[in-house]
């Protein structure tokens, strides 16, 4: 399993390219396939999302380990919980209106 700073060989079916993994793996499901990596693809210069079903070999371990880049999604110094349902005093149901 790729984990952060190897570099890997990736490929969707159509295209083959070398991404350095950024961040260690997010877990989506009990299926590992689904896990993904945010990664810097060396060929193009863009950051993307790769699942470990798409990780063909790891042609470096431990290539860029100190890479650094600029997400705030991605910081992995924290969690990220997007809130789902706002906060609201709406459901309240001790009011002294009576």
């Amino acid at each position: 399993m790729a984990i952060k700073g190897d570099l890997v060989l990736v490929s969707d079916g159509n295209h083959t390219t070398t991404c350095i993994i950024l961040t260690p793996p997010f877990n989506v499901s009990s299926n590992r396939d689904n896990d993904f990596h945010y990664s810097y693809c060396l060929d193009d210069g863009l950051y993307g999302l790769i699942y470990n079903r798409e990780i063909i070999s790891i042609v470096a371990a431990d290539f860029a380990p100190d890479f650094e880049f600029e997400s705030e999604l991605f910081d992995t110094n924290y969690s990220y919980f997007p809130p789902f349902f706002p906060f609201t005093d709406d459901f309240d149901d001790d009011s002294d209106e009576d």
